[in-house]
């Protein structure tokens, strides 16, 4: 497959070269640009996916900094089912793959700090600075931006870059327009068909105070989704109790827990446009998104550790180190010293190994149920105009946005003692376990154990922003001068609460037959039928069997949670939030640009671009409690920055379709509000195999500034292009998040704390390319291929402990390759994705036993302990025919080759995680009328 692959890549190259195929393509405006005059709209209009294609390459070629661009191959049809499915293939972008089985996390060359705009408006999801992508679904879009390098007329805050989702508009359609789509989505691993449905009705009319266009675009979609979840938790060392077999890494927990749900989005977005004069454009826009997802882990557990347990029919690895080890079997922590030191927990140094397989016997499994269920939704109103008259255009544009999000996550857990498991470890890059086949099925042993959990969160933001731009066109060699200012009003306040109640410490008296000191036998307990329930499958149980668990329906009902908050003696209704999980902040941003532009004829060649700076000052205040006794106490943080942000490109164009060009810019990110949060919050657990966590948040945590550098190289011709780039990033004052352990009041948290980590370099290539083989007869004609290559090289530097490594969640390697067709009426396409291995968390203060340096055994140090996701790749297809001009179908599938997400600790020999990738096959239709 990849020589077939690299041999695609290659041969785009050795076809553009060709001289019959380098004559300059017709120029074609940029989708989505607002175009005047009767008829110019319906130019802007795609069908099929060469025009889809060349239209994105257009809008990458005429722009004045480094863009790619998708455009929908027709209304409502963007190539991907998602935001980041699309994106995905787009050279220096990256997506991986989130619990709802859907690809999110979006990376623009490595990095998710991402500025996110709709028609160019920013937007923001609840109290972060970014915008959740999942909450609006690809059909509803038009076009996608992906800028890489910025101008000074663009919204600061992205570090990566900036992502612009283009809504349709009612200009952009010359007659009346009604288009419904449909489709039904068939998830393998769900087993389950999800139906997806759009309508956009526009339409324009000329009237006695001026033309007025109008149109409505709404969209929903709904789908089950499973995504397998198999891990092997932190190692610690075999010979404490109760197991006593030395030199040996045995997991904390053995995980198979599927995530199980379904999601429902809801999009509704309406345009008005009016010509008032021929100098004057009035406009309005709205904007609602509801997103809402019920998915949440089943499990079914093995805890080795569990009172009574132990190994045997022991097969060790040949993966072996020595590890420094405390008392308690895990990874020694620092200590604070009173005289103001740092020095480390006592430790041992043992030689330990990996396990291949093992059986566990009399040991404890988990089955336990978590019901998360969250409703986002996003609101926004804007409205502006456009005033163009000779050489002078203004442009006013206002918007308000109010995003919220309500997360209720019911938890409880129960389980059994089995007399037996066998588990081996690295079952191609996953566990899998065996145990007698009637015991997944079977309650009669089952025991609510541990703990139940009561976890609200609720996420609430409001954005206000105005910009006034002007442009005023003065003579050839300096066409224009643009300026504008910009001002923008955040609010965000944040409310959780994370209650647990053990079993033990509630105490039952004569309510339920004890079957341990912190279980209680479940048919013994005043509990609904319906209490449990088959839950869901787990891929590595037995080859794959279904097991019963908490019915997480019965936990979303306020009469199941009712009936177990009575068991537990508490109150019947949802707790109340914890005031040291709160904040509440306010932001002010002023900014002002100024930008001019040039084109210098150099004989046969022309130099354009634009030099301009953007200055920024943000006011911040933060303020959240902090517990004192039974008070609590106000805490208050307020910064002020001022930010200068220049910029400058250089385009030097060719006779013919080359060009070449070289940008600059610097730009910023804003730290997290929740990470400026001053207050310290903490987060009891009631598995005992796991520990405690809390967040303290760093109020002195300074904007990430990146100074950019790119330069590209692109050749446009008829049936395709070719473009080289190289880029680099150097950031300082990059934002990492880690752990340490800490003793607090007697008991030992996690505590995850955001810091500065001095710079990083970030430098690399793109390589994309596109080339449809006109030069071939009849219907062979129609086939075409395009590939993208990227090499992402990161370091963090510095004297942080981090520095030598590269960041979280940057592929070296990422690369694309895809068959095209397009020819009367049918259009094809399919397209391998690959990305390497990846850094996926920075696990450094966690328990897990790691190697150690023996030249620092006397040193008070944790060595740094990552973990790391494999390499992988996914194929995708679709296939779509016009019938007729009005009428169309399309077949598609996505990940249909069902690669899996696999990952690891520290070694790539240590099995951490394997993840079950959904396979979605897809049946549609559009009608346009």
């Amino acid at each position: 497959m990849r020589i077939v692959l690299q041999g695609a890549v290659s041969a785009i190259a050795v076809l553009a070269s060709m001289p019959a195929m380098a004559q300059e393509a017709d120029v074609l405006p940029p989708p989505n640009t607002e175009i005047e005059g009767e008829g110019a709209g319906e130019d802007i209009i795609v069908t099929g996916v060469r025009q889809s294609l060349e239209r994105a390459a257009e809008v990458k070629r005429d722009a004045v900094q480094v863009v790619d661009s998708i455009v929908a191959t027709d209304i409502g049809k963007l190539p991907d089912p998602t935001v980041a499915a699309a994106l995905q293939r787009v050279p220096g972008i990256q997506v991986q793959n989130d619990r709802n089985n859907e690809l999110s996390t979006v990376r623009i060359r490595g990095l998710t700090d991402i500025l996110t705009t709709v028609n160019g408006r920013e937007v923001i999801t609840t109290t972060g600075r970014g915008f959740d992508l999942q909450d609006v679904p690809a059909e509803a879009l038009a076009r996608i931006d992906a800028f890489k390098s910025q101008t000074v007329d663009q919204i600061e805050g992205g570090v990566a870059g900036a992502i612009d989702l283009r809504l349709n508009r009612p200009f952009s359609f010359r007659e009346p327009t009604l288009v419904v789509t449909a489709r039904q989505n068939y998830a393998t691993i769900a087993n389950a068909g999800n139906p997806q449905f759009g309508v956009l009705a526009a339409g324009k009319t000329d009237t006695s105070i001026g033309e007025i266009g109008a149109l409505v675009n709404v969209t929903y979609s709904q789908a089950e989704n499973i995504r397998s979840v198999s891990n092997l938790g932190e190692r610690r060392y075999s010979g404490t109790t109760p197991l006593n077999v030395p030199g040996l890494l045995i997991p904390q927990v053995l995980r198979n827990m599927p995530d199980v749900g379904d999601i429902t989005r809801v999009q509704a977005n309406a345009a008005i446009q009016w010509q008032a004069t021929p100098s004057l454009q009035v406009y309005a826009d709205g904007l609602y998104t509801k997103f809402r997802s019920t998915t949440g882990f089943v499990g079914f557990n093995p805890q080795p550790f569990t009172n009574g347990s132990s190994i045997s029919e022991i097969t060790a690895s040949d993966y072996c180190f020595d590890a420094r080890v405390n008392a308690a079997g895990t990874n020694p922590t620092l200590v604070n010293n009173a005289d103001g030191t740092v020095g480390i927990q006592p430790f041992t140094v043992q030689r330990v190994c990996e396990l291949k397989s093992a059986r566990f016997n009399n040991v404890v499994i988990n089955q336990n149920s978590s019901s998360e269920d969250i409703t986002q939704r996003n609101k926004m109103i804007a409205g502006g105009l456009n005033f163009e008259q000779g050489r002078t255009k203004f442009v006013l544009d206002v918007a308000y946005q109010t995003s919220r999000s309500f997360l209720e996550n019911f938890n409880a857990e129960v389980g059994q003692r089995v007399p037996t498991v066998f588990v081996e470890f690295n079952d191609n890059n996953g566990p899998s376990f065996t145990l007698d086949p009637s015991i997944p099925l079977s309650s009669a042993n089952l025991s609510l154990r541990n703990s139940i959990n009561q976890n609200y969160t609720l996420g609430e933001g409001e954005l206000f922003q105005a910009r006034l731009d002007g442009e005023y066109e003065i003579g050839d060699i300096l066409p224009k001068v643009k300026a504008g200012l910009r001002y923008a009003k955040r609010e965000a306040r944040f409310q959780e609460v994370r209650q647990t109640n053990t079993v033990q410490s509630i105490g039952f008296g004569n309510i339920g037959t004890p079957a341990e000191a912190n279980a209680r036998l479940i048919s013994s307990l005043p509990l609904s039928p319906d209490f449990l329930s088959v839950i869901g499958v787990a891929p590595r149980l037995n080859g794959g069997v279904p097991f019963l668990g908490v019915n997480p329906a019965y936990l979303r009902s306020e009469r199941g949670r009712n009936e177990l908050r009575a068991l537990f003696g508490l109150p019947l209704s949802q707790p109340d939030f914890d005031p040291t999980k709160e904040f509440n902040a306010e932001e002010a941003t002023y900014a002002g640009y100024v930008e001019g532009s040039y084109e210098i004829p150099l004989g046969s060649l022309t130099l354009d671009g634009v030099v301009g700076t953007r200055l920024v000052r943000t006011e911040r205040t933060i303020s959240g409690f902090e517990r004192n006794g039974a008070t609590f106490t106000p805490v208050t943080a307020s910064t002020t920055d001022t930010d200068f942000l220049p910029a400058a490109t250089a385009r030097l164009q060719f006779p013919g379709s080359f060009q070449t060009r070289l940008t600059y810019s610097r730009s910023i990110r804003r730290p997290d509000f929740a990470s400026l949060n001053p207050t310290e919050s903490l987060t009891l657990v009631g598995n005992v195999f796991l520990l405690n966590n809390g967040t303290r948040g760093n109020p002195d945590l300074r904007p990430q500034k990146s100074d950019s550098f790119d330069i590209t190289a692109e050749y446009y011709f008829n049936s395709g292009y070719i473009s080289v780039a190289g880029y680099y990033r150097s950031i300082k004052d990059r934002v990492v998040t880690s752990n340490t352990q800490e003793a607090i009041d007697g008991l030992n948290y996690l505590i995850s704390t955001p810091r500065n980590v001095g710079s990083v370099d970030l430098k690399g290539i793109e390589v994309s390319a596109q080339y449809f083989f006109d030069f071939l007869p009849g219907a062979l004609s129609g086939f075409g291929v395009q590939g993208a290559f990227t090499l992402a090289d990161s370091k963090i530097k510095g004297d942080d402990n981090l520095a030598g490594y590269a960041l979280v969640g940057v592929s070296k390697y990422n690369y694309t390759a895809g068959l095209l067709y397009d020819k009367a009426g049918l259009s094809a396409r399919l397209i391998w994705t690959h990305r390497s291995k990846y850094i996926n968390a920075d696990n450094s203060g966690g328990v897990a036993l790691r190697p150690y340096d023996p030249a620092r055994e006397n040193e008070p140090y944790v060595p740094v302990f990552l973990t790391y996701v494999r390499p992988a790749g996914r194929l995708d297809f679709s296939i779509g025919y016009d019938v007729t001009e009005a009428l169309r179908f399309d077949v598609g599938g996505t990940n249909i080759l069902r690669s899996k997400t696999s990952s690891y600790w520290g070694d790539e020999r240590v099995v951490f995680q394997l993840n079950g990738d959904e396979t979605v096959y897809s049946l549609g239709a559009r009608v346009k009328f």
